[in-house]
């Protein structure tokens, strides 16, 4: 998966969690609201709201499951914001019926629709914010259009907000509060992709870091960072592993015979072969112009590891096609043994590195230290 996609879904996924633990809260608080003011006043209101909001939590814990399963459904946040508009505007709506017809000018009505709107804006989901703004002005100029005959002219008259002129005003309010948050998406957006950037720029530079430019074999740099996490593994374990240094024989001769491009692409080559015959957990290392070293787990001491360097020495001497030649080279190769050979990376490579060299001047194909 592409990793902008990834965390896009990942943040869309922490956004749905962030509205679901909201809403315990905010259904919670105003379920306790509507408790006292049942208890207090005796008001039939505050039953009815009780009602209300013990439905939506109910609710809430149903999507909790879909949610917690990672069930992004888009027509969760749908009907999960549809309820919450609708569910505030039907209890302001018996509010209006029951105590006071000026209850859809009142500020508590501007707050928490604006609230809803960002629940709504943290989704991720641009027309979900669109919908969310006109459900919101429709619910609440439906409302103000119901109770407006109604109004107490003595104290109407009296509150700026409280004619056609304020509810213009609260409908502006509620509109351009959607248009501001119809950007947090795209800001979201744009977040992701510089942290993308930044990853896949972070992951060049571990590779230039680590990684031999022309081969893409890992650096010593790597290689030692490897061998110090499988001396810890092997050490663990109580096993054994080897440390294979190799180093090619006539490989002067081609660069000096075809050029150094033809001896690029033969490196190329080698190391193809190299990473073809060891396993997923071994690693294979370019440690010099024509030097390079293989780490390979759980042999069974010196035989073993013998027999994977005399197949690495049969690979490397098979030809190379290059430019319409046949190009051949050797190998001489050493060997170190951990634990009986070193019990550190840098000993290790040492003794492998000391044990080629002794193959290089005595003319045999392998040794072990």
């Amino acid at each position: 998966m592409n990793i902008y996609n990834k965390m896009y879904d990942d943040e869309a996924y922490r956004a749905e969690q962030f509205a679901l633990n909201f809403h315990w809260p905010l259904y919670g608080i105003l379920f306790l609201l509507a408790f006292v003011k049942f208890i207090a006043e005796k008001d039939i209101i505050g039953f009815v709201g009780m009602m209300l909001l013990g439905s939506c939590l109910i609710y809430n814990g149903v999507l909790a499951v879909f949610i917690l399963k990672k069930k992004n459904y888009i027509w969760i946040r749908y009907i999960s914001v549809t309820i919450d508009i609708l569910l505030l505007t039907f209890y302001n709506g018996l509010d209006t019926y029951f105590n006071s017809a000026l209850t859809p000018v009142t500020t508590a009505t501007l707050l928490i629709y604006p609230v809803i709107l960002f629940l709504a804006a943290l989704r991720h989901d641009r027309k979900l914010i669109v919908y969310s703004t006109i459900i919101t002005v429709a619910a609440m100029n439906i409302l103000f259009a119901a109770a407006y005959p109604y109004f107490d002219r003595s104290i109407a008259d009296k509150l700026i907000c409280g004619d056609l002129l304020g509810q213009v005003y609260r409908t502006v309010y509620i509109i351009m509060i959607g248009i501001l948050i119809f950007s947090i998406p795209r800001i979201i957006e744009r977040l992701l992709k510089n942290q993308k950037e930044i990853f896949e720029r972070s992951i060049e530079h571990f590779t230039l870091a680590h990684h031999d430019v022309l081969t893409g074999l890992a650096n010593r740099r790597l290689l030692v960072d490897f061998l110090d996490k499988t001396i810890a593994l092997a050490s663990r374990n109580k096993t054994a592993f080897a440390v294979i240094y190799i180093d090619l024989d006539g490989f002067k001769p081609v660069n000096d015979t075809y050029g150094h491009d033809a001896g690029d692409l033969l490196l190329k080559e080698i190391a193809e072969r190299l990473s073809g015959i060891v396993r997923e957990s071994d690693i294979v290392a370019r440690v010099g112009g024509d030097e390079f070293v293989i780490v390979t787990g759980e042999i069974n001491f010196g035989s073993g590891a013998e027999l994977i360097a005399r197949r690495i020495k049969d690979i490397i001497t098979e030809p190379v096609i290059i430019g319409g030649n046949s190009v051949s080279v050797g190998a001489s190769i050493g060997i170190s043994i951990f634990p009986s050979n070193g019990s550190d990376s840098e000993s290790l490579i040492q003794k492998a590195d000391e044990a080629m060299y002794r193959v290089k001047k005595s003319g045999r194909t392998v040794t072990c230290v």
